[in-house]
């Protein structure tokens, strides 16, 4: 007993309780600052990207999730704070190939309630990831063909793209584009594509090496 009340001796001690009250009105002039003038609990909806986690090694993902309208509440103060660390999820731990619908999982810092997700399911789609191998088609842009371009070979020859099998199928060739004099850029690198059968870009493929260098090529039956 003797020792609260040393304690509260202290506290109460002018040059201590002006301290502590200072300080009381510090914290309460910061969360009014930070809570657009209001100390009272608040609720707001916000859109919040969703997470595909988990997916299995040989799936990808084609059609990514959609969205969701998350509603909190809380002081806000802390709304304003912690708006931004909102993520929402969903676990592709047990995905199979196909459309298949998951729960929204949806996680805020502390002080912030989450109190509906918009919509609280969501399909995605997945395919088998698959791979080939392609050579790879230098394609010469403003540039006759002449004897120093006939004599220049892509490094590597071929690369390997993978993807989901529906996009990986319809892939007719790769190429790298070369615009100047390419003997002025033995040095340099060439973005690779993928292209269909009609010379369009195809998207969702992953291509290793994505870049390719160009040599020389020496024809040792000459001379």
């Amino acid at each position: 007993m003797s020792r609260i009340r040393k304690i509260w001796a202290s506290l109460t001690k002018p040059e201590v309780y002006w301290r502590i009250f200072s300080l009381f009105l510090a914290i309460v002039f910061w969360l009014l600052a930070t809570g657009d003038g209001t100390l009272g609990e608040t609720e707001r909806t916000i859109t919040v990207a969703v997470e595909a986690r988990n997916l299995p090694a040989d799936l990808v993902l084609v059609d990514p999730p959609e969205s969701v309208r998350v509603r909190i509440r809380g002081l806000s103060p802390l709304l304003n704070r912690g708006e931004s660390a909102i993520a929402a999820s969903i676990d592709l731990s047990g995905a199979v190939q196909g459309t298949e619908t998951y729960s929204v999982a949806v996680d805020g810092p502390l002080g912030v309630r989450v109190v509906s997700v918009t919509p609280q399911w969501v399909s995605v789609y997945t395919e088998e990831l698959a791979e080939a191998v392609f050579p790879v088609t230098l394609a010469f842009l403003g540039i006759g063909r002449t004897p120093a371009t006939m004599g220049i070979r892509p490094s590597p020859a071929v690369v390997t793209v993978r993807g989901p099998r529906s996009i990986l199928d319809q892939v007719d060739h790769v190429v790298a584009y070369l615009s100047v004099d390419p003997q002025l850029l033995l040095e340099e690198t060439f973005s690779v594509q993928a292209l269909d059968a009609h010379g369009r870009s195809l998207g969702g493929l992953e291509i290793d090496p994505p870049e390719i260098r160009i040599i020389e090529f020496i024809d040792e039956g000459e001379g």
